[in-house]
């Protein structure tokens, strides 16, 4: 398989994972180096901001925050820049994972039948997500994290690593679950849960 010119959009701890990801798995893009605002390295391209994009590469954002992947890549999509996204040849799955745009699943994940995915997603290595499953976009789902099925994970919103989400419930929009939670009833927007089951232990704020 012919390799494919990939940008990496983000320097910090998991630009850099992903980076090493692509070199252990053998996954088919040759990275050509990274765009980061802040950071400053030898294998750093340029700053986000002002980037004009290449025609003959791909990009990928790599940031925790599922707001942060969204941002990015509209606005380099409406420049022009053109996303792809990584895809563990080690992944499990039984549904088409392959049309999310800008989305990185890790190895050994498993995606089960009928799960609706958005862009901008995360799915780390060793999570389950269930059949029939509603990923929205931007939604980090972190490993050994456990999504039953019918669930709903709503736009941006974190499910932290050994968390365990049961069948049906519906996780809202921004929300956080923490690491080991169980939840068995749905989650507000905006709030953070944590324990066994689960319980509210903060509050956010919707973004504008």
């Amino acid at each position: 398989m012919k390799s494919v010119n990939l940008i990496l959009l983000g320097h910090g701890g998991f630009g850099r994972e992903v980076a090493a990801w692509v070199a252990a798995r053998g996954i088919p893009f040759k990275i050509q180096g990274f765009l980061d605002d802040e950071n400053v390295a030898s294998e750093i391209l340029g700053p986000i901001k002002g980037h004009q994009p290449n025609p003959a590469a791909r990009y990928l954002t790599c940031f925790g925050d599922g707001r942060a992947r969204q941002m990015v890549r509209e606005q380099l999509e409406a420049v022009g820049g053109k996303f792809t996204s990584l895809i563990s040849p080690d992944v499990m799955t039984a549904t088409r994972i392959d049309q999310s745009i800008n989305s990185i699943f890790l190895g050994a994940c498993s995606i089960s039948s009928s799960v609706v995915l958005g862009n901008d997603v995360l799915i780390q290595g060793f999570a389950v997500v269930g059949h029939d499953v509603l990923v929205g976009h931007g939604v980090t789902v972190s490993s050994h994290a456990f999504i039953g099925g019918h669930a709903k994970l709503s736009p941006f919103c974190t499910v932290h690593p050994h968390a365990v989400v049961l069948p049906h419930v519906t996780i809202g929009e921004g929300a956080v679950v923490g690491a080991g939670t169980v939840v068995i009833r749905d989650v507000a927007p905006y709030t953070t849960v944590f324990g066994l089951p689960a319980k509210v232990i903060a509050y956010g704020k919707p973004h504008d």
